[in-house]
């Protein structure tokens, strides 16, 4: 007997961090060591009085490896939360694009 497949979906997951150097660079590497990929990503800051940021990526898997990525995201230091959009409710997605046209 062949084991049901796992469906992979796509999901959206908030990740709120420090706003210091370095701390992107090391929630993208925890998705590159892992080989997971990011379909989007987008970083703003949110509070500029407790320097905080929020990080936004779009990325494609199993709920076993979507719940994965979150565990692992959760652990990282500069870290304070971690949520997937996906799974909270009925949402928007738009997409940007800023083109320069010389006229």
């Amino acid at each position: 007997m062949t084991p049901a497949p796992e469906f992979v979906s796509r999901h959206t997951i908030a990740v709120l961090v420090d706003n210091e150097p370095g701390v992107l660079a090391r929630v993208i590497g925890l998705f590159s060591g892992r080989g997971y990929n990011i379909e989007s990503l987008t970083v703003a800051e949110t509070d500029a009085k407790q320097s905080l940021s929020r990080i936004t990526i779009v990325t494609k898997g199993t709920p076993m490896i979507i719940e994965q990525i979150k565990a692992q995201l959760d652990r990282l230091v500069p870290v304070y939360r971690v949520r997937d959009l996906t799974v909270e409710g009925p949402h928007i997605e738009r997409e940007l694009a800023l083109v320069k046209v010389k006229g």
